[in-house]
């Protein structure tokens, strides 16, 4: 079998697949992002509501231990929430191999039907 391809048309093939993966690769970088922001407000609201409950329970005898007490509930409120953003940045690569997958396998069709358009 012999593949008589115009390098127009192989070209064509070959831009419209990078269209692709640099549309999959903005999209994955979107769904990032979101779920970083997600994540750090999480942070920030659980952090402004330590401050308060600090602000409001100044006793002296409780003041020396308050520095590694809050640490540690922050340091516990962010794994939880480093965890939680785990689920979405995964299904967002999940989602990225899968469609740079099927974008590979239609240029590879378009390639054969190009080059051999009596298939």
């Amino acid at each position: 079998m012999e593949i008589d391809m115009h390098p127009l048309n192989l070209h064509k093939a070959n831009l419209e697949l990078m269209l692709r993966i640099l549309n999959l690769s903005q999209d994955f970088r979107h769904r990032g992002l979101e779920a970083a922001c997600r994540y750090h407000e999480d942070v920030i609201a659980k952090t402004r509501a330590e401050v308060g409950r600090v602000s409001q329970q100044c006793e002296p005898e409780t003041s020396f231990s308050l520095p590694t007490d809050i640490f540690m509930q922050l340091a516990g409120a962010s794994m939880s929430g480093v965890l939680a953003m785990g689920a979405p940045v995964v299904a967002a690569q999940t989602a990225y191999a899968q469609g740079l997958q099927k974008a590979i396998q239609e240029w590879q069709a378009a390639v054969v039907q190009r080059a051999l358009p009596g298939s």
